[in-house]
C-alpha cells in the first residue's frame, strides 16, 4: 500500500515521500428506495407520522471534514458500489453497524474480489465484533480521524465539526422542519453493561467550543436555526455542556439533546427559563421561537434493582421527576426502554408497559434486552443463558437471541410489537404537533405560528443532494 512515510526507520524526517494513498470509505449498500426511517422503526402508525430518514453518516462526514483527501460514499447501491471499486484502491474502509455485518462482509468479498483494492478496513461499532474483525485488514474502533489521518502524512490537531443538516419528514412527504446536528462530546465512560459506547469509546473527548461555534454559524448561516444534539450524553462535561447552551441561546436556535435525568433535573427550569429572554445576535431580531424545546432519556426499567444490575447508575424516582419537569414546562419527550430482562415475565412486561404508556411521550424506542459483543452484559448472559441465534441481523433491539428462562423469542416478538403500538397510537404525532404549535403561540402570537410555517417553506426548498458540506479551513 502507498501512504506517505513519516520518518526514516532512524526517526529522522524524509523529504521524499510517495504519491498519496487512495482511500474509500463507504456505508454498507442499500436498494434504491430503501431508507432507514430511525422513527418508523419506533411507531407502529402507518396512517400520519413522523420520520426520521437516515440519509448520511454522521461519521464518514467527520472522516471527510478532517482528512479530505479520503474519498467518502454514503448508503450507494451495491452496483454503484461495484463500479466505484473499478476506479482503483489502496484501501476501502466499511463503515458498519452489527445487524449489518453480512452486508459489509459481501462488501468485503465484492472488494478483494474486484482486483483493484490493496486492504480493505472495518469500522463503526459494527467493527467491535471480534469474530467480524479478524475478516478485515484493519479495524478501526473509536473516532477514527487520528487514525486515518497519518495514512494522509497528516495530523488532526482539533476535530473540525462538519454541516450535517438533515429534516424531519412525515408519511405524507411533506417535510416537516429542517434542522443542524451538533455533536458536543465523544465517547462515554458511564460503563452501562448493555451498551457498547464505553468498548467504542470510553474516554470522552469534548469538541472544541470553537468549532461548535463554527458550524452553528453556519447554520445561522444557512437559515437553520433548530439543533438537534446527537451525543450519547449531554452534558457528561457540565461545563463544556454549559458553555455550548450560551452559544445555542446566543445564536437564537431551537434545541434538544439526549442527556441523563441527573444532569437533566438540574438544568430543566433554567433551561426553559432562557426561553424567555430577550437578545439579539449580529444585528438580527431573535427568533420568537427558541431555546430548549425537549429531550431524550433513557428510562431503560421501572425498577431499581434491575437499573442497579445493568449500572445505570440513576434512581427511577428521578427519571420520573425529569419526565414530570418536562412535561409541565410543555416541552418535547423521547424515551428509551428496554424489556425482556431475565426476570421478567409477559405479565410484567404487559404491566410495565402500560405504566410507560400513561407517560404519553412524543416518541418511545422500545428494544429487547440485546447482549452485544465486548459487553458486561455478553459475558454475563452467554455464561449464564448462552445465545442461541448468531444472525447478526437480529441483534438490532427487535429480536430475542439469547435463551430467555421464561419467555420464547416468538413471545418476546408479540410482546413488542403489542408494547409499539400501546405506547406509540396513532393520535400521538397529533398530540405533539398540537403541543408545538400551541407552545409556539403562546410564547409568540401569531409570530410564533409564522416561525413554525417557515420552517415547513425552508425544509421543502433546501437542496439536501450533492456532495456533502463541509467547512472551509482557517
Amino acid at each position: 500500500m502507498r501512504i506517505y512515510e513519516r520518518e526514516k526507520p532512524d526517526g529522522t524526517d524524509i523529504d521524499e515521500r510517495a504519491a498519496p494513498p487512495r482511500v474509500l470509505f463507504t456505508t454498507v449498500c442499500r436498494n434504491p428506495g430503501e431508507g432507514y426511517d430511525y422513527i418508523g422503526s419506533n411507531s407502529m402508525s402507518r396512517w400520519f407520522r413522523f420520520r426520521w430518514p437516515r440519509d448520511q453518516s454522521f461519521g464518514l462526514r467527520f472522516l471527510k471534514q478532517n482528512v479530505p483527501e479520503l474519498e467518502i460514499m454514503e448508503f450507494p447501491t451495491f452496483d454503484q458500489y461495484k463500479r466505484r471499486l473499478g476506479e482503483g484502491w489502496d484501501a476501502v474502509g466499511i463503515s458498519f453497524y452489527i445487524s449489518e455485518t453480512e452486508e459489509a462482509l459481501a462488501m468485503a468479498e465484492a472488494a478483494r474480489a474486484s482486483g483493484s483494492v490493496g486492504e480493505v478496513w472495518a469500522g463503526n461499532y459494527g467493527a467491535l465484533t471480534p469474530s467480524v474483525q479478524e475478516k478485515f485488514d484493519r479495524a478501526f474502533v473509536g473516532y477514527a480521524e487520528d487514525q486515518v489521518a497519518p495514512y494522509f502524512g497528516r495530523k488532526v490537531d482539533e476535530i473540525v465539526h462538519p454541516p450535517l443538516i438533515e429534516h424531519l419528514d412525515s408519511s405524507f412527504g411533506l417535510k416537516l422542519n429542517i434542522y443542524g446536528v451538533l455533536f458536543t462530546i465523544r465517547g462515554c465512560a458511564v460503563g452501562c453493561k448493555f451498551c457498547q459506547a464505553p468498548c467504542f469509546c470510553n474516554k470522552p473527548s469534548p469538541l472544541p467550543l470553537e468549532s461548535i461555534e463554527r458550524v452553528l454559524s453556519y447554520y445561522w448561516d444557512h437559515g437553520i436555526n433548530v439543533v438537534v444534539i446527537e451525543d450519547e450524553s449531554f452534558g457528561a462535561n457540565r461545563i463544556h455542556a454549559d458553555r455550548v447552551v450560551e452559544l445555542l441561546d446566543e445564536y437564537g436556535m431551537v434545541w434538544g439533546c439526549m442527556a441523563r435525568a441527573d444532569y437533566l433535573n438540574d438544568k430543566i427550569d433554567e433551561w426553559a427559563e432562557m426561553r424567555r429572554r430577550p437578545k439579539k445576535r449580529s444585528g438580527k431580531s431573535r427568533n420568537p421561537v427558541s431555546g430548549f424545546g425537549g429531550a431524550a432519556i433513557g428510562i431503560e426499567n421501572f425498577h431499581q434493582e434491575v437499573l442497579d444490575d445493568v449500572t445505570k447508575r440513576e434512581q427511577t424516582g428521578e427519571i420520573q421527576e425529569t419526565i414530570d419537569k418536562l412535561k409541565g414546562h410543555g416541552l418535547g419527550t423521547v424515551g428509551y426502554y428496554m424489556i425482556g430482562f431475565p426476570q421478567d415475565t409477559k405479565d410484567s412486561i404487559r404491566e410495565d408497559v402500560e405504566r410507560l404508556a400513561s407517560l404519553r411521550l412524543d416518541l418511545t424506542q422500545i428494544c429487547v434486552l440485546t447482549p452485544l459483543p465486548r459487553t458486561k452484559l455478553w459475558e454475563e448472559v452467554a455464561g449464564r443463558y448462552g445465545i442461541n441465534d448468531l444472525d447478526y441481523h437480529h441483534f438490532d433491539g427487535k429480536h430475542l437471541v439469547w435463551n430467555h428462562p421464561l419467555i420464547s423469542p416468538e413471545e418476546m416478538g408479540m410482546l413488542l410489537d403489542r408494547s409499539m403500538r400501546r405506547v406509540n397510537p396513532r393520535t400521538a404525532p397529533l398530540r405533539s404537533s398540537a403541543r408545538i404549535w400551541r407552545k409556539a403561540y403562546r410564547e409568540a402570537g401569531v409570530a410564533g405560528i409564522r416561525v413554525l410555517l417557515s420552517y415547513l417553506v425552508r425544509a421543502n426548498r433546501f437542496d439536501y443532494g450533492g456532495p456533502p458540506r463541509m467547512l472551509e479551513a482557517d
